[in-house]
């Protein structure tokens, strides 16, 4: 055959456009919830903005940056609500940083409208990259986390142009280049969870488990919500 397949030239054209910002982004993100915790004494507990549901966290400071952090036992999954509900498109992000210990890691999540929405967890151990619905995986691809490396994951979510689905996406990175592929593209028709966004980790290694820059974005022309100290 002298001339390649104009269907299979296509279907690459597309898939690539697919896996970009092209598709998988809105035309302006605002944010509407950020926090690097700068702004907070070292020791404490409740950050504003921030609900603890698990887990002894607080402000910890290392090489004068500040974060969240959460001590390396008890061994469980550990974790909090943050920001504001917010319906329609919207995007979650945070950066996590731990160390193994031999064989064993921890592991890391993000999440998006409550304990019945989608989540996307970080899974060393197996070196997946998973995509949660609730405690089901949805979808999952290989991913080689870096120990002793900061680490960012994102989320969002949004609405097809039938009204009727959702694209979730997600994607992680090590350091401050952001990729502009996706790791995970998955269109879903479940219907929208209300609920907090929300981040979780699990110190399997006994390792100190730190959280930073923590962010909510919306296409909403919100006005964002930027957390202070609180007086005393």
């Amino acid at each position: 055959m002298k001339h390649p397949n104009k269907l299979l030239i296509w279907a690459t054209i597309i898939g690539q456009a697919f896996l970009s910002d092209t598709f998988a982004s809105p035309k302006k993100w605002n944010t509407a919830y950020s926090n690097d915790f700068k702004q907070y004494d070292i020791g404490d507990e409740e950050p504003e903005g921030l609900l603890i549901l698990e887990g002894d966290f607080s402000v910890a400071e290392t090489n004068e940056n500040k974060y969240l952090g959460l001590p390396g036992e008890p061994l469980d999954n550990f974790g909090f609500l943050f920001g504001p509900r917010i319906s329609g498109d919207l995007a979650v992000q945070c950066q996590f940083l731990s160390e193994k210990k031999g064989r064993r890691m921890p592991t890391f999540s993000i999440g998006m409208g409550g304990v019945t929405g989608f989540r996307l967890k970080v899974n060393p151990s197996y070196r997946k990259l998973q995509l949660l619905r609730e405690d089901d995986v949805v979808t999952e691809v290989p991913f080689q986390w870096q120990s002793g490396k900061w680490l960012t994951l994102r989320l969002q979510r949004q609405q097809l142009g039938d009204g009727k689905k959702w694209r979730i996406s997600a994607k992680v990175w090590h350091g401050k280049d952001e990729p502009r592929d996706w790791n995970i593209l998955h269109d879903s028709d479940a219907k929208e969870s209300a609920g907090k966004c929300s981040a979780w980790a699990a110190p399997y290694s006994s390792r100190m488990i730190c959280f930073d820059d923590l962010k909510i974005l919306s296409n909403l022309l919100n006005s964002p919500f930027t957390p202070r100290k609180n007086s005393q």
